[in-house]
């Protein structure tokens, strides 16, 4: 289970970058590398920031490609 949250985080921070996934969960880059590397604990509410800041970041792309589409008709 712990492994599932860890590259779950690793893989959040590949698509947003660290920092701005650190910023998203009010760490520093240094305690997200600790909670990827499983050295601390990733909580529930980690995963939930995470996720929304994902989530948030999918909306624009996908308002971008509406607008790369709405240009080529």
């Amino acid at each position: 289970m712990a492994v599932v949250r860890m590259m779950g985080l690793d893989t959040v921070a590949g698509l947003l970058g660290k920092g701005r996934l650190a910023d998203e969960l009010c760490i520093t880059v240094r305690a997200l590398n600790f909670k990827i590397s499983g050295d601390r604990g990733a909580s529930d509410a980690n995963l939930t920031d995470a996720a929304a800041a994902l989530a948030s970041r999918s909306e624009g792309l996908v308002a971008h490609a509406h607008k790369l589409r709405e240009a080529i008709q």
